[in-house]
């Protein structure tokens, strides 16, 4: 019998590591969040005001690129994740994530030679989580979380979800995508689909 409610292997893309990462942003950086909003707010307004002046329009160009650039940190990070990955030609990260009753036990590269089983994580050291319309995010500190695909949950993803809310007792923070988010995915989807005669 197996003693796992949900078994599930994740191997990174490109994609995940961005999301993982954006969600690290929203949900461990509010007060950086809510000062960038602020200060593009005023910045704009001020240049507005100001408009016939060069300086103005200087003000408003850097308030907008202040809203518009919130996960600048955040993706040069992964851009250099990116390149240490790709300089190895070992590929993407993968990993196992086996919750049981109690804890969660995880096994870093399952069935590559580097195969390590990591020490279990109970439930109540997750202190953060997150969901956006691809991936679950699970958070133990600030530094980093673990992802979980929803494709891979299948009918079991409302499950999923009750499951960990109800043994961490946080509750999954969604993050909706922009429009621009939804156009990209859009077409990453259309370039995936077969060609159409």
């Amino acid at each position: 019998m197996n003693e796992y409610l949900f078994d599930v292997k994740m191997t990174h893309s490109e994609d995940s590591l961005y999301a993982v990462s954006h969600m690290q942003y929203d949900l461990f950086c509010t007060r950086n969040y809510i000062a960038r909003r602020i200060l593009s707010a005023a910045l704009i307004l001020t240049g507005a005001y100001f408009y016939s002046h060069v300086w103005g329009l200087m003000l408003i160009a850097y308030g907008s690129y202040l809203l518009t650039s919130t996960y600048s940190a955040s993706n040069h990070e992964v851009k250099k994740l990116l390149d240490r990955i790709h300089s190895t030609g070992e590929g993407f990260p993968s990993s196992r994530y086996q919750f049981g009753e109690k804890k969660l036990e995880i096994i870093y590269h399952p069935g590559k030679k580097d195969e390590t089983k990591l020490d279990p994580v109970s439930y109540s050291a997750i202190i953060k989580l997150g969901e956006d319309r691809n991936y679950f995010f699970l958070f133990p500190h600030s530094q980093g979380g673990y992802c979980v695909p929803k494709e891979k949950l299948g009918e079991e993803e409302e499950a999923f979800r009750n499951f960990v809310e109800n043994k961490t007792g946080q509750h999954f923070y969604r993050r909706r995508p922009t429009p621009l988010q939804r156009l990209r995915e859009w077409m990453r989807k259309r370039e995936r689909e077969p060609e159409h005669l």
